[in-house]
Parts: C-alpha cells; sequence; structure tokens
C-alpha cells in the first residue's frame, strides 16, 4: 500500500471525528471520509482497529462497540446491509417483509433481509439487493409499497384484499404519497400499473395522468388477482379475479 505524507492527520481526523459520535448503531467506512485518500482511510481504519476503539464488521466496514449489562455491542445485519448500500447507492431502504411489516402489511418477522436499492449489488448470507428505482418524488414508503404489489400473492399471513385496503389507508393517512405511486408506476410492471390505477381512480385522481397510465397497458395483457371487494374499479383497469372468484 502506498500512503500520502499525511497518512497521520487523516488518522487523527478520522479518529477525533468517530469518537465524537455518539451512535454506537453506526457502521463506518470509507464512504464517511471521502475528503482524505482512500488508501490512508484504510490503513487509518486498520491502525484503529488494532487500537481497539473499533471493531471490523467485514471487509472496509468498521463499527464502535460499547460495554452494557448485558455484554458487549455489536452491529446487526441491517445496519451492515444498510452501510453497504450506502457506499454505492443514491437510494435505498429496507423493502421486503421487513418493509412490509414496518407499514403493517404483515405481521411477519422476516429471516432475511431484502435492500431496494439504484444499483446491482451482490446478495449474500441472509441479506438480499434488488433493483429498484427510486420513486417519482417519493422515497421509502412508496417503494416499499410498490414492492408489495410485485409481490402482492406471496406476501405471508395476509390476503391480496388486506394488503390493498392497508395501501388505501396508507394513501388516507398521508403515510405514502399517491401523486407519487402514480407517477413511479409509469416504470413498473403491468400489475403494479393495474393495481395503483384502480387504486387512484377511486380517489378521484387527476384523469389526464391516469388516462396516460391506463393506455400504456397492453390491451391484451390481464392481470389475474382475487382483489375481493377492494378495488371498485378493478375491470377498468384489467385486473380479473383468479379461477374459482367473481367480483361482487
Amino acid at each position: 500500500m502506498v500512503y500520502t505524507k499525511n497518512m497521520d492527520t487523516t488518522k487523527s481526523k478520522m479518529k477525533k471525528k468517530i469518537l465524537s459520535d455518539s451512535n454506537f448503531d453506526k457502521i463506518w467506512s470509507v464512504d464517511d471520509f471521502k475528503n482524505f485518500p482512500r488508501m490512508d482511510v484504510l490503513k487509518a481504519f486498520s491502525d484503529l482497529a488494532k487500537e481497539g476503539l473499533l471493531k471490523r464488521a467485514k471487509r472496509g466496514f468498521y463499527y464502535k462497540s460499547k460495554t452494557t449489562v448485558l455484554g458487549e455491542t455489536s452491529y446487526t445485519n441491517i445496519q451492515l446491509a444498510l452501510s453497504k448500500a450506502k457506499s454505492k447507492c443514491t437510494f435505498y431502504c429496507v423493502s421486503g417483509i421487513a418493509g412490509y411489516n414496518e407499514l403493517g402489511l404483515t405481521t411477519q418477522v422476516p429471516n432475511d433481509i431484502v435492500i431496494a436499492c439504484d444499483y446491482n449489488l451482490r446478495s449474500e448470507n441472509k441479506i438480499k439487493y434488488i433493483y429498484r428505482k427510486r420513486p417519482v418524488n417519493g422515497g421509502k414508503a412508496e417503494r416499499i409499497v410498490l414492492d408489495a404489489i410485485i409481490d402482492i400473492k406471496t406476501i405471508p399471513d395476509t390476503t391480496v384484499e388486506k394488503t390493498i385496503n392497508q395501501i388505501k389507508n396508507l394513501i388516507k393517512n398521508n403515510k405514502a404519497n399517491l401523486k407519487s405511486l402514480v407517477k413511479s408506476a409509469f416504470n413498473e410492471t403491468v400489475r403494479v400499473k393495474s393495481v395503483i390505477g384502480a387504486i387512484a381512480e377511486e380517489f378521484d385522481f387527476d384523469n389526464d395522468l391516469l388516462n396516460k397510465l391506463k393506455n400504456s397497458l397492453n390491451p391484451l395483457s390481464m392481470v389475474y388477482l382475487n382483489v375481493g371487494n377492494a378495488l371498485l374499479y378493478a375491470k377498468n383497469w384489467q385486473i380479473r379475479a383468479e379461477k374459482n372468484e367473481v367480483f361482487t
């Protein structure tokens, strides 16, 4: 490794910043010190770990532990997963079952962590990264809702009908932005376009934008979902009941 003449200064400033941060849940990486030469930062991390200030979570990622009555603290898989996403992505958030649980779409607690992000990252161990675009003028909640519609048939401890009703409640309670969902749906699957369109029609959403979304659907493509009574305008959006179920 080749270090600069300012190696000691880099280490000193890094140490000062880490010590002044009281957040023991934080995982540190090179991206937290972008103003310093990369090789100097990596060497400083190694030195600080040898000194006991930091502990190595995995290559390039470190954390600051503390001793409590329950013993020494460590890091969680989700903290490490988010730190890895932060180092590569401009948008990322927890999605999958953990995200659906957070928004009340399921009561299931996940064994694996799913991170939605706008960069192709390799999954590892119990951490799965899925490529997803940032919602238009939206964020975490909107991304989770869009993903929930993609996974709507396989979300545990719920039904398609219950999931759609909960999404509508999130919109009513301003916990998910409908305009963002509609605009984002243009870049999503047929199922997402149809479900979001049918939901938006119930909210008397902007007709011009909804017509554009509807016209983006292939008229020969059908979306088969057992939505029960959750979508009043399901048929307007090419949503049909699966076998043995009829809309009322």
